[in-house]
This record gives structure tokens, C-alpha cells and sequence, in this order.
């Protein structure tokens, strides 16, 4: 078992440096080019982006076939289903998000007074594309070969388990500002349990990407909230003003980091489970 654990945290360890290797290359690329401030511009922003999740894809691709000795068809990712995985994915995501948004109404916590003046469609579709590449790369960071590697070799839960760890590390920048930061953590952490039954249910990755995309794509570039205290591509418009106590409606942190936010996963692993019988097996051919 030692010798197991120590082989699989060898291999998810280089799957973790082919993928940084690669940022670092596209950060030290944009970096280059638009100099310190790259941040400010929302093409550079989808640029690194690009690149992160092109290094986990090709660090996915490398060690599967070559170390693992398995074919393409067993990375997650069949080209016959990512349309209708992505779409079902995308509404089951927006269907999410829209849970506590509505408790949120009714509790009187939130208003729909839209300020769309200066709305404009190339905005809309830059920053849903900035949000679509940004779930790219975690996706395939968190939910690709690491989740893979754990699933194949030991079992589904400590997949779930392992993934919703480094999907939590990955966001410990929002995690670590106060309370709300908290709420923001225990959120992102059933996010993860939704997300991973989804891979389990599914047998692919289209489908969390898809979940993913619904909930953040709707939230900050469609509606103008905040995700998880960052400001996702968003333009200069918004649909709700939100009122009362941070603790509940998650103040500057976006709907993430207040207490009716948790009601949006919670709802989700309850959704995705009864929506997606397959019955979950050891990993054979993902």
C-alpha cells in the first residue's frame, strides 16, 4: 500500500510540475509582452488562463499515454459528448446559482434593480469567455489526472476527497479574508463534492465544466456579482442591489461568501446525484 500511495503521489507530482512549468512559461510569455501590469487587461488575463489550462491538458495527455500506457478515450473528455454534457451542465449550474439567489429575494436580502445602460454584447462575450477558460483551467488542474489517478487506483470517495482538498488550496486567496473568506471555503468545498459527482456520475469532465461554467458565467459576466470576492470579467452593469448583514447575503465576497449561498450546492449534490443514476464503479475507462 506505501509503495502504491508513494507511486500515485509521484506521478500527480508531475502532472503538478509539467502544469506549472507551463504557466510559468505563459506567465514569463505575458509578462514579456505587456509588462507588469498584464492584470488590468482582460485579453492577458485570458491568456494565462489559456495556458494553464493548456499545460494540465497536455500534462493529462503525457502521462496517460506515456507512463500510464492507457488511450485518449480514458481522459475524461469524449468529443461525441461534450456538447450535450456542456449544455446540461451550463443549466444545471445557472439552476444552482439560482437557489440562493432566490432565497435571497424572498428574504427581502436582495433586489432586481437592473442597470444595464451600458451594457454591450462584445463585453458580455469576452468576460463569459475569460470565466469559460478560468473553469478550463481548474477544471483539468483539479478534476483531471489527479482525480483520475486517485479514482483508478484507490476509490471514488478519496477522489472526491483529495480533489476537494486542492480545489479549496487553489482558493485560499478569498478563503483567508475574515469571516465571509470562511463561508467562501465551506462554499467552494461542496461546490467541489457537486462537481466531483458530477465527474463520477458522468464519466467525463464536460459535465462539472459545464456546472461550473453555469454558476460563475451567470453570476459575475451575466448578472455583475461578484465571484468569490473577484470581479470575473464582469462589465459595468448589474441586475441586484443586496441589502442586510454580509453574513448572510456575502457582501463584497458575491452571493459565495454569505450563509444563503451554502443552500446553492447543497441543492446541487442533492440535483446532480438523483439526475445522473449511473451507478458509480471503480474508474476502468473514464
Amino acid at each position: 500500500m506505501v509503495r502504491n500511495i508513494a507511486v500515485s503521489a509521484g506521478k500527480i507530482l508531475l502532472f503538478f510540475g509539467l502544469w506549472g512549468a507551463g504557466i510559468a512559461g505563459a506567465l514569463l510569455a505575458v509578462l514579456q509582452f505587456a509588462g507588469p501590469h498584464w492584470f488590468g487587461s482582460i485579453w492577458w488575463r485570458i491568456a494565462v488562463e489559456a495556458g494553464g489550462a493548456t499545460a494540465s491538458l497536455v500534462a493529462l495527455v503525457l502521462i496517460a499515454r506515456l507512463i500510464d500506457r492507457r488511450g485518449l478515450d480514458t481522459i475524461g473528455l469524449p468529443p461525441a459528448r461534450a456538447v450535450r454534457d456542456l449544455l446540461a451542465g451550463t443549466i444545471l449550474g445557472v439552476t444552482i446559482f439560482s437557489i440562493p439567489l432566490i432565497i435571497l429575494i424572498m428574504t427581502g436580502a436582495a433586489q432586481f434593480v437592473p442597470d444595464y445602460s451600458r451594457f454591450s454584447g462584445a463585453t458580455l462575450g469576452v468576460g463569459l469567455l475569460l470565466v469559460f477558460v478560468n473553469v478550463l483551467d481548474q477544471e483539468f488542474l483539479v478534476r483531471s489526472y489527479l482525480f483520475q489517478e486517485i479514482w483508478r487506483s484507490y476509490s471514488a470517495m478519496a477522489a472526491i476527497v483529495v480533489s476537494t482538498i486542492v480545489f479549496v488550496a487553489v482558493h485560499a486567496n478569498p478563503i483567508s479574508k475574515g469571516l465571509n473568506g470562511e463561508i467562501v471555503g465551506v462554499n467552494i468545498m461542496l461546490a467541489s463534492i457537486v462537481l466531483g459527482i458530477a465527474y463520477l456520475r458522468s464519466r467525463a469532465l464536460w459535465l462539472p465544466i459545464g456546472i461550473h461554467f453555469g454558476w460563475n458565467g451567470v453570476q459575475g459576466p451575466v448578472l455583475g456579482i461578484n465571484v468569490t470576492g473577484a470581479d470575473p470579467g464582469a462589465g459595468p452593469w448589474h441586475a441586484f442591489a443586496f441589502h442586510g448583514a454580509a453574513l448572510w447575503t456575502g457582501g463584497s465576497m458575491g452571493i459565495e461568501g454569505g450563509l444563503a449561498g451554502l443552500a446553492g450546492p447543497l441543492v446541487g449534490i442533492v440535483l446532480v446525484w438523483l439526475l445522473y443514476r449511473r451507478k458509480v464503479q471503480a474508474c476502468q475507462v473514464f
